[in-house]
């Protein structure tokens, strides 16, 4: 007996594209792989962008590890911008003020990054701001040899990038721009506010790589500390169970979570807590007027639905604040009005008030929103929809 087996459709599974760029300034083609968010194609938002050096290397776990933290909340959707490589010594590596014969060999042609750095200041990033809607906030990783040309990105083009992911960067080579104290360099902290650096390390031991990393990581620290109106953030961490190659993926999750944890809102908790902010009508303004600075400061739109759904949650476990609940989760249907948690909340919350007919209207919404998007938990709001019909039937009967 032979049983058959029916063909259906295939489709592929794509997390970006790759697009080419002439450079007339390093006269060559440079390639560019190109993820956009989830999302793109129905908002009109700005989104911030991760440049990602040697794309060719890291362009699949980077964009892997990006969709998993904004899956769980942790950062912003991101536009990422993955640069390959043509010439990878040439281009990530400045003027050595003094390079070992072996490393020379080893190298070959050095001493590009100037030109390279021009490149993405003057060619890339003009490009990718006027073909795709990428906001002021850039992020520059890079690891190993890219790490290098990160740390003398922030000394030659502090402003160029708000923030840094710099993976175990190859400080054995030897620059006299990024030997000099940050003090000597910044006088005044202006060039670096309100910016963001991580810095990892793994087992490297070999040479003065270790050294100088941990030269870095006290200039940082005692210049934030130094200058603590200009919001300098910095973060340094070992991770010795790590190899040299292995440490790019973690580094790219908690790098890229700690530059956005400024956006993880801690809302008032216990009835206490809310007091001291002055009530629960001045923590929900107190929360919202929190990422209306911070969407200023970054220069995107910094959501404030899960803070809102948060704050939400919290009132409507205490009696007293159920009602200011169904406030917030309205605010946020009308921040959010295609999040199906947004409805999903609000409809929870007039459950919770025994407005079964409102509180149906927003399961039924909440459910159209989540079964366009596939979401395979849609069965959740099926559930709920199920529920409140059957306690609109039974207040019927």
């Amino acid at each position: 007996m032979f049983f058959g087996i029916t063909a259906t459709a295939q489709n592929d599974i794509s997390i970006g594209h790759t697009e080419s760029l002439y450079s007339e300034l390093m006269q060559e083609e440079r390639k560019l792989d190109i993820h956009l968010p989830q999302n793109y194609d129905t908002t009109k938002k700005t989104y911030p962008v991760l440049y990602l050096l040697d794309s060719y290397y890291n362009f699949k776990h980077v964009v892997g590890t990006v969709e998993y933290l904004i899956l769980n909340r942790k950062i912003p959707d991101l536009i990422i911008v993955g640069i390959r490589n043509t010439n990878r010594a040439r281009d990530l590596t400045p003027d050595a003020s003094e390079i070992g014969e072996y490393h020379q060999k080893r190298l070959g042609t050095t001493a590009g990054a100037d030109a390279f750095l021009s490149f993405i200041e003057k060619e890339l990033i003009p490009h990718i701001e006027k073909n795709y809607r990428a906001s002021p906030y850039r992020i520059l990783e890079g690891h190993s040899l890219g790490g290098l040309f990160s740390v003398y990105t922030i000394f030659q083009k502090p402003e160029l990038f708000s923030s840094h992911v710099i993976i175990s960067p190859s400080l054995w080579y030897t620059n006299k721009t990024i030997e000099q104290a940050l003090e000597d360099v910044f006088p005044d902290p202006a060039p670096l506010k309100n910016t963001s650096y991580y810095v990892s390390l793994a087992t490297e031991n070999g040479g003065t790589m270790r050294g100088n990393i941990y030269k870095l990581n006290g200039e940082f620290a005692n210049y934030s500390n130094a200058h603590k109106d200009a919001n300098i953030r910095y973060k340094y961490e070992s991770m010795p169970l790590e190899s040299h190659g292995s440490l790019g993926l973690p580094s790219t999750f908690f790098g890229l979570r700690y530059i956005f944890e400024p956006t993880q809102y801690e809302v008032p908790s216990t009835p206490e807590a809310i007091k001291a902010q002055g009530g629960p009508q001045q923590a929900l303004t107190k929360t919202l007027a929190y990422f209306d600075q911070l969407s200023e400061q970054y220069g995107f739109e910094v959501t404030n639905e899960y803070a809102l759904i948060d704050l939400g949650y919290k009132f409507i476990k205490i009696e007293e604040y159920k009602p200011y609940a169904v406030e917030v989760f309205t605010e946020n249907v009308k921040a959010h009005p295609n999040s199906f948690d947004a409805h999903s909340t609000l409809g929870m919350a007039y459950e919770e008030m025994d407005d079964l007919l409102k509180a149906k209207e927003h399961y039924e919404k909440a459910l159209e929103l989540v079964l366009a998007t596939g979401d395979p938990e849609w069965t959740f709001y099926q559930i709920d929809l199920d529920n409140i019909n059957q306690k609109i039937a039974n207040q019927k009967k």
